[in-house]
């Protein structure tokens, strides 16, 4: 995978593999995922599963916004122009 590619996801394993090729990844809502960040959120990912599968609740993602769109577009063009 070249650097210069992006890949917009919301799965932290992908975006792991993505940033270990040395490219760039961006959720849909523009949190771009990066060394500093990725640990974390697998870790946060890792543990909503065991509560989930030992029958408890977790909250759901809230709604998508405008600002999240807007959020988006400028993070994904000022990627574009790194």
């Amino acid at each position: 995978m070249p650097r210069d590619d992006i890949v917009v996801t919301q799965d932290y394993g992908l975006a792991a593999m993505v940033i270990g090729k040395g490219a760039k990844a961006v959720n849909q809502n523009g949190l771009i995922f990066t060394d500093a960040n990725i640990d974390r959120l697998l870790a946060e990912r890792h543990i909503g599963q065991k509560i989930r599968r030992s029958g408890g609740r977790t909250k759901s993602p809230p709604k998508r916004t405008k600002e999240d769109d807007v959020r988006f577009e400028a993070v994904f063009e000022q990627m574009l122009g790194e």
